[in-house]
């Protein structure tokens, strides 16, 4: 310790008594060597001893003291109000991203669900009931019987040929909805995976905007699973699976479709 860093940092403390055992037994190696320092140290005890005697002091009216603590309330009040504020506004808003994100699915836009969300999403839950266990009709055990039920329902057979996949028809069915609609599912299954193709008419339904075009196809992504969709005038084709477009891509462009817009 030297003379200006005593006077600086440790003399009023010095004479205030305030140092810890530490400083103190440095303050004292550095007075016992520095007769300027312990100058002012007596010139600082005796110009706070005149202060005291000249300037008593007096204990705060007790009005005084009441208004000091009520303004310490208000600004701690205010402070916590603040505080809360910002923490609500911050759950408000993750709360509301998180509600958004419920009403979209990766290819929708903000606001209202629209019916080709709700089909999308509808899709994709199919899928996860198919992997846990699918129900298919006796009466649909190979390519060439899902051919003629889709005629017969659709006027036309949506067959798509997943071999390039290692995929084979594992089933199929043909749901007749009480709305007098008519939903075919056909199931295929290989080593790489599986794809659930759904084909239902829709006449007041558009493909979503967004997503990614590959050979016609319109892909969305909900987490893991893609849904991939084509129409045929007013039949429209899906098919979801957990392959990306870049692994369907030899079926792709074996299937490419002349599909509508």
């Amino acid at each position: 310790m030297d003379h200006r860093q005593y006077i600086e940092q440790y003399l009023s403390a010095d004479v205030d008594g305030a140092l810890n055992p530490a400083e103190r037994q440095a303050v004292a190696a550095h007075l016992a060597v520095c007769a300027d320092c312990r100058q002012r140290q007596a010139d600082e005890r005796a110009l706070k001893a005149m202060v005291r005697q000249g300037l008593p002091i007096l204990p705060a009216p007790p009005e005084l003291r009441r208004n000091i603590i009520h303004a310490l309330d208000r600004e701690d009040a205010r402070r916590l109000t603040a505080r809360r504020r910002t923490l609500w506004i911050g759950s408000f808003a993750a709360l509301a991203t998180a509600a958004v994100l419920l009403l979209l699915i990766v290819a929708g836009g903000p606001g209202r669900q629209s019916p080709a969300n709700r089909a999308l999403q509808s899709a994709v839950a199919d899928y996860l009931q198919a992997e846990r266990g699918f129900t298919a009709s006796p009466a649909i055990s190979s390519q060439a019987d899902l051919a003629l039920a889709l005629t017969n329902e659709f006027g036309y057979p949506f067959i798509w040929d997943f071999s390039p996949l290692g995929l084979t028809l594992a089933g199929a069915r043909i749901d007749h909805r009480p709305d007098g609609g008519t939903v075919a599912y056909s199931l295929y299954k290989g080593k790489a995976g599986s794809i659930l193709c759904i084909n239902l008419r829709q006449v007041d339904f558009a493909i979503p905007p967004g997503g990614q075009v590959v050979h016609g196809i319109h892909f969305y992504r909900s987490g893991d699973v893609w849904v991939g969709v084509v129409n045929y005038g007013s039949v429209f084709c899906y098919f979801v699976t957990r392959l990306t477009p870049a692994q369907m891509m030899p079926a792709l462009v074996r299937n490419a479709p002349n599909a509508g817009a």
